[in-house]
């Protein structure tokens, strides 16, 4: 019963978390959490610190799909330019799987508060690595990043993770 309290509060915490939001984008908040984490079996019996595991693994799958997706791209690209974005992005991908495995290795070790700080500092140094690849390629190449929006979930994933690791900080969960 608890692990299901767990979720039901992780999900009114996001819900009254984005009381900035408009009800729109609150009801898609909570959706996209239901969804995201739903998926996972585990869940259903998941506390909090679980569930955010649940989402780093998540956000680690979408980070690893997307680096395979760059890896096809470069061995098709014929343009250097592209060719060179493409390399710098896989490099940033590359970065945020070993930083999201990092995250989770922390978890793993145990809930002490130290170790929930590191793996927030990881997850907020993840934040943003679809975005820095769409920036090289307006940049560098004048066009749009060939990452889509499924590439781009890793930021969704990645919020929802901090949100509840920050609930579970603020509330001294271990």
């Amino acid at each position: 019963m608890a692990p299901l309290q767990a979720l039901s509060s992780v999900l009114l915490l996001l819900l009254v978390a984005q009381h900035a939001h408009t009800a729109r984008e609150a009801a898609h908040d909570y959706d996209f959490c239901v969804k995201t984490l739903g998926a996972d079996p585990a869940s259903a019996m998941a506390d909090e610190l679980g569930l955010v595991v649940i989402a780093v693994r998540i956000a680690r799958a979408t980070v690893k799909a997307t680096g395979d997706r760059i890896a096809q791209l470069q061995a098709a690209e014929t343009s250097p330019r592209r060719r060179m974005v493409l390399e710098e992005c896989a490099k940033d991908y590359a970065l945020t799987v070993r930083r999201l495995g990092r995250a989770v290795r922390d978890f793993a070790a145990g809930g002490d508060e130290g170790r929930l700080t590191e793996a927030a500092t990881l997850l907020e140094q993840v934040r943003g690595t679809p975005a820095r690849c769409d920036k090289a390629f307006v940049f560098w190449v004048g066009e749009r990043t060939p990452l889509t929006d499924a590439d781009h979930e890793l930021n969704d994933v990645t919020v929802l993770a901090l949100k509840i690791l920050q609930h579970c900080l603020n509330n001294g969960a271990k």
